[in-house]
């Protein structure tokens, strides 16, 4: 099992906070030059070993454990929070896919995201 961070994250639609301890984190970032421009690869794989909480697509994930609080009563302070949130972690990631793979002799979550 390997571990090299703690990571925080936010449901999609509550903005729900879950910070997971002890999680495998490999951030690939990076671009290539094309014919008609750059295009951004980005992509974040993170290892979840142990967490009462399984993240789905379009959940925020940023590594690190963060406090970070969203205020979500309307759209307009939703969106206050965001830029905020924006302002405060520029790293963060949006998750693509996940696989539960909790079974054999290494149960893991992987979770992909850009």
């Amino acid at each position: 099992m390997l571990t090299n961070a703690d990571c925080t994250v936010y449901e999609k639609d509550t903005y729900t906070r879950h910070s997971i301890s002890d999680v495998f984190w490999n951030d690939s970032r990076g671009a290539t030059v094309q014919k008609n421009g750059i295009q951004v690869s980005d992509s974040v794989l993170v290892y979840i070993y142990d967490s009462d909480y399984v993240p789905k697509a379009g959940d925020i994930i940023v590594k690190g454990k963060v406090n970070f609080a969203f205020t979500a009563t309307t759209q307009q302070t939703i969106s206050a929070s965001m830029k905020q949130f924006r302002d405060q972690y520029p790293q963060f990631a949006v998750v693509k896919s996940v696989n539960d793979a909790r079974y054999g002799g290494l149960p893991h979550i992987e979770v992909i995201a850009r």
